[in-house]
Formats: C-alpha cells, sequence, structure tokens
C-alpha cells in the first residue's frame, strides 16, 4: 500500500503546490487542499484491497496457528481449506469459496458507492 500512495503523490503535479504557494498557503494547508484531495482515488483503491486481503487471509493463520488453540484463529479461508484439503469435502469448500466472493463483490461495490468513486471525474490537471 506504501507503493500505490508513493505513487499517487508522485502524480499530483507540482504546479498545483507552486501555485498554492504563490497564494500563500502553507504546508498543512497545501497537505489537506491538495495532497489528500488528489490521493483520494488511491486511499479507496487501497481500502478495496485491505477489505478484499482481510477476507481472503490464509497463510498467516496456516502457518502461525493453524486455526487454533480450538477454533479462536479459524477465519473463512482457513475454513475453506480445512474443508476442502483436510476433511475432502470439494463441496463445501466450494459453496465457501463462493460466498467469499459474494461478500468481497459486495463489500468493494458498497466502498465504491459510499465514497462516490464511480462519479468521480479525472483529478489530474486539464482533466475534467
Amino acid at each position: 500500500h506504501a507503493l500505490l500512495y508513493q505513487g499517487g503523490a508522485r502524480a499530483i503535479p507540482q504546479v498545483l503546490y507552486q501555485a498554492a504557494s504563490i497564494d500563500g498557503a502553507g504546508t498543512v494547508r497545501q497537505f489537506f487542499h491538495i495532497t489528500l484531495p488528489q490521493l483520494r482515488n488511491t486511499m479507496i483503491t487501497s481500502m478495496i484491497l485491505m477489505v478484499v486481503g482481510g477476507l481472503t487471509t490464509f497463510d498467516t493463520v496456516l502457518i502461525l496457528t493453524q486455526g487454533g488453540p480450538g477454533t479462536d484463529t479459524t477465519v473463512s479461508a482457513y475454513y475453506m481449506y480445512e474443508q476442502s484439503f483436510k476433511n475432502f469435502d470439494f463441496g463445501a469448500g466450494s459453496a465457501i469459496a463462493l460466498v467469499l466472493v459474494v461478500v468481497a463483490t459486495l463489500i468493494s461495490l458498497a466502498v465504491v458507492r459510499l465514497s462516490g468513486y464511480d462519479k468521480m471525474r479525472g483529478t489530474a490537471e486539464g482533466i475534467s
């Protein structure tokens, strides 16, 4: 995510900061009125990637706890793996995978809808 933000920050035209400096805006005002609005698309994309990544966390649970003690750290992706490859119940594993895909899609669509990302226009200079 740091690379996403770094790329987004580097894509902000320096002309905007120069114009703000000429108008007398300080660094704090430039950050809140130029940097954050220009990074809005990047922040929403990063948020969606984090939510979907959180839903599909598997490797950490498998390596560290294997769902234990008991079932305290069992997440849905690990449960899917457990049903499919430990219990050889591929139907249940496929159903869990399908539910994960549907939930991740619905959450992503909700974030896009609530953030107004689908109605945004380009933030680059000269694009309206």
